[in-house]
């Protein structure tokens, strides 16, 4: 799915999140909460029931005051990797799934070998029991998730709210989508209102971007398997790139409101340049 050398270069590259987010566990990032750790966070004067190894005994001989250095916690970043599985991603030459893929497995390695938490979830699936991977060697474990999967399942804004209002800590969230589904802006809304940190991946194939159509024609969906009957003249190809330009810019106005990213893609960009040219450029992925 991903060649060795490319490995090699995201092994080097940690995710850069904007805000402090709190873990379940202690790892490599700094928390918001005060704890112990080697980062020295401040001041403030000992009380009872205090570490007195933390005390500073240059302060205490000098001011005649008891005063205990506090520092940073450290704890794991939680990566929610969300995968759009629905049959849409299908579409394309080549397809959209297939970038998906590549992106997913590329960007949960980065958060593997930087001690974050990865919690991969297939949107638009039933199942959506997230499981945890920690560690650069349960790589296989994401992959074998990613191969086993099929884009064949429907309903991306319902499963997007479901995720939404599972009660889980706060985090990074990786959506990587088409976004074809009417309900998507108010399903991404929803998400950013959890206090999680978005980073979208918008997906669309040059077919969806710009339609070579002519004449009568009937589109299938290949979701609802309703048809709409079209005439593809010059006028409503202009009306239709309108609309899909105002939707791609209500979703970056959403990701930027909330604080987060929104980057636009094609499915035959190569996801090497995904990484190294627009993510590390916006700051999403950086060196340590």
């Amino acid at each position: 799915m991903l060649e060795a050398n490319l490995l090699a270069r995201l092994e080097r590259l940690r995710l850069k999140p904007r805000r402090l987010h709190t873990g379940s566990l202690r790892g490599e990032r700094l928390s918001p909460r005060k704890g112990i750790s080697i980062e020295f966070a401040d001041f403030r004067p000992y009380a009872i029931g205090d570490d007195t190894r933390h005390l500073d005994w240059k302060i205490l001989a000098r001011l005649d005051r008891p005063i205990v250095r506090t520092y940073r916690d450290e704890t794991e970043l939680p990566v929610y990797l969300l995968l759009d599985a629905s049959a849409s991603m299908q579409f394309g030459n080549p397809p959209k799934w297939q970038l998906a893929q590549q992106l997913s497995a590329a960007l949960g390695y980065i958060a593997l070998c930087g001690g974050d938490a990865l919690i991969p979830i297939a949107l638009s699936q039933p199942d959506q029991r997230p499981s945890v991977l920690r560690g650069k060697e349960m790589f296989w474990r994401l992959l074998r998730w990613l191969k086993d999967l099929s884009p064949e399942g429907k309903g991306l804004a319902d499963s997007l709210h479901r995720f939404a209002r599972i009660d889980v800590p706060r985090g990074l969230a990786l959506l990587i989508t088409d976004g074809l589904d009417a309900s998507f802006p108010d399903a991404l809304r929803q998400l950013a209102m959890r206090g999680h940190e978005l980073i979208l991946l918008h997906i669309l194939s040059d077919a969806e971007w710009s339609p070579a159509l002519e004449g009568d024609l009937k589109l299938l969906d290949c979701e609802s398997d309703e048809a709409v009957e079209i005439t593809a003249t010059a006028s409503v190809l202009r009306e239709y790139r309108r609309n899909l330009e105002n939707f791609c810019a209500q979703l970056d106005d959403l990701c930027r409101r909330s604080g987060g990213w929104s980057v636009r893609v094609r499915s035959d960009e190569p996801v090497s340049g995904i990484i190294f040219r627009h993510l590390r450029r916006l700051g999403v992925v950086g060196l340590p």
